[in-house]
């Protein structure tokens, strides 16, 4: 029985890969292909020969890394280095917290060690040759480190508060971690422009003038309460745009990156937050939550039968009382695929979402404001323009842009 099982999570992890790497290869050959008439007028002759070239980089570079990583992981569970690895952590303590610890510490390491120099060469070498960086060598200092004394903090709470409830709660496992990480979830949610977005980013208020009053104006008009509206300096590390909508209730705020208000016009800026303004009239926002608590109670309920039941950990070799460290790594590298059916479901309402908030964007503000909008954060950003179909249902979470225009002008 340990030998199928084992056999078939491999199949799993091996397929889901597989599929992956063909996925991207499909959609790679895309890039060639001719441009939708609606969108032809996104690059011209000049950029999207650049535009092309960035991809291919960028697509080499990924393919690189994730096929690198998928071998490591690989190897390591045919030859059961992960379980050398948790018995080395299980000899060295008698305290099933610090052998976690110990454990996840030293898979992390690992993880980002290995990530760093690809972080650093798209950073450094690709994003720089096309014009994107922005970042210093002292803010990708800066941000590792962040990033880590978060991960530590952050992750590490939530390791002990999980193996604290597998300890002692018994069978009420599922529902106290499930309230616990949903308090976790809200209390970023909330604080993430406060607390969180200051850590790497400086917020100040957007100036007075006529893009607050508009955005004050169509907000009050939608009886829609902002409580605050912020210029991100996301020009400090890239060139590339975005804007969005944190918190919800009385703690929603609008944060502009400073890249966004530099390259639109007030039409198009609008049109970008009355987009997110109609993400938050059709209850977008509680929408997600609640697709994520069930998410949330799903993983959590296959996590503690996959620790509970004794033959996951001996299909891997684990025979004595089980390591929660190395049943939580197994469990997270089994579960993507085992997710994906999920994902694609999320992904494929979130297109929906999107199509009706363009919608109200355009019918508040304009078509042609939306349309010139969603052409500007393309071009800004070089995204694709030709996407294979299998690669949208896959992973798009918003359409490609040439249905999103056609939408619109069909709206």
């Amino acid at each position: 029985m340990e030998t199928i099982i084992f056999g078939i999570i491999i199949a799993l992890i091996i397929l889901y890969y597989v599929f992956s790497f063909f996925a991207d290869y499909l959609n790679d050959q895309m890039r060639t292909k001719p441009i939708p008439e609606n969108v032809e007028d996104v690059y011209d002759t000049e950029q999207y020969a650049k535009w092309l070239s960035y991809s291919r980089e960028t697509s080499r570079i990924g393919f690189i890394e994730s096929a690198l990583a998928f071998l490591f992981i690989l190897l390591m569970l045919l030859n059961g280095g992960f379980l050398m690895l948790a018995t080395w952590t299980r000899d060295m303590t008698s305290s099933v917290y610090t052998e976690m610890f110990a454990f996840l510490g030293i898979i992390f390491a690992i993880n980002f060690v290995y990530r760093l120099p690809f972080n650093a060469y798209r950073t450094f070498s690709i994003e720089t040759r096309y014009g994107f960086n922005r970042t210093t060598v002292n803010t990708f200092i800066k941000d590792r480190i962040i990033s880590v004394i978060l991960t530590v903090l952050l992750g590490g709470g939530l390791v002990y508060f999980i193996t604290w409830l597998l300890e002692n709660t018994g069978n009420y496992f599922i529902l106290f971690a499930f309230i616990g990480i949903m308090v976790v979830f809200l209390f970023i949610n909330i604080t993430y422009t406060k607390l969180l977005l200051p850590l790497f980013n400086t917020l100040t208020p957007l100036e007075d003038g006529e893009l607050k009053t508009r955005i004050e104006d169509f907000a009050a008009s939608q009886n829609y309460e902002i409580k605050k509206i912020h210029v991100m300096d996301a020009s400090k590390r890239s060139s590339k745009l975005n804007a969005f909508f944190s918190g919800f209730g009385r703690f929603k705020n609008v944060v502009l990156f400073d890249t966004l208000i530099n390259v639109m016009d007030n039409d198009q800026i609008m049109a970008v937050l009355a987009h997110e303004i109609g993400h938050a009239k059709h209850k977008d926002v509680v929408k997600n939550i609640i697709f994520s608590m069930v998410q949330f109670a799903l993983i959590l309920s296959l996590f503690f039968a996959f620790v509970r039941i004794d033959v996951f950990a001996q299909a891997f070799g684990w025979e004595n009382v089980v390591h929660y460290g190395f049943m939580l790594l197994i469990f997270a590298i089994a579960l993507s695929p085992v997710l994906m059916p999920l994902n694609i479901l999320r992904n494929s309402i979130s297109r929906r979402y999107e199509y009706a908030a363009d919608k109200f964007a355009a019918t508040n503000i304009g078509k042609t404001p939306m349309k010139e909008a969603l052409k500007v954060l393309a071009r800004e950003n070089f995204a694709q323009l030709t996407v294979h179909p299998l690669y949208v249902f896959l992973y798009y979470s918003h359409p490609p842009i040439t249905f999103r225009v056609a939408a619109i002008d069909h709206a």
